[in-house]
């Protein structure tokens, strides 16, 4: 496939921009970690930090040291997953039919990403979800 039938594509420039948005919300989202305290969690964040869990190995972390591992693997998940789907864009051999397919395993995990975080009522990757969960629908659609 040549440069030009790369950019005529169906739905490339739709892929793309889910890529881009998809790496846009793991910057937001490490930047995040790296701000300050939020107001009235000082305690909770210091219990967290003496709250110790015996893992095996050796290894006794800290609550807090399990939830910063736990939010810095979303920032590496969705690094990694924007870098595939940003792949899949630019790449010139990759076909309709496999970014039609890409696009709709887009569509299932931001889906269920959007679920979790309605339910446990976390607004900011929320809002991130929903940007991005219509974009690689277009993706979708337009691969045909």
């Amino acid at each position: 496939m040549t440069t030009d039938a790369r950019a005529a594509r169906p739905g490339r420039g739709w892929f793309l921009a889910g890529a881009i948005l998809m790496l846009i919300t793991a910057t937001l989202h490490t930047a995040g970690q790296f701000g300050p305290t939020p107001p009235g969690l000082e305690s909770a964040i210091s219990t967290m930090q003496q709250s110790r869990l015996a893992m095996g190995f050796g290894m006794v972390p800290s609550l807090f040291d399990i939830f910063q591992d736990l939010t810095f693997t979303m920032s590496v998940t969705f690094y990694a997953l924007g870098l595939f789907n940003l792949l899949i864009a630019l790449s010139a051999d990759v076909t309709v039919p496999l970014q039609r397919r890409i696009a709709l395993l887009n569509l299932g995990w931001i889906a269920a990403f959007i679920a979790l975080c309605a339910y446990y009522q976390i607004p900011p990757p929320l809002i991130c979800g929903i940007v991005m969960w219509p974009v690689f629908l277009m993706a979708w659609v337009r691969s045909r």
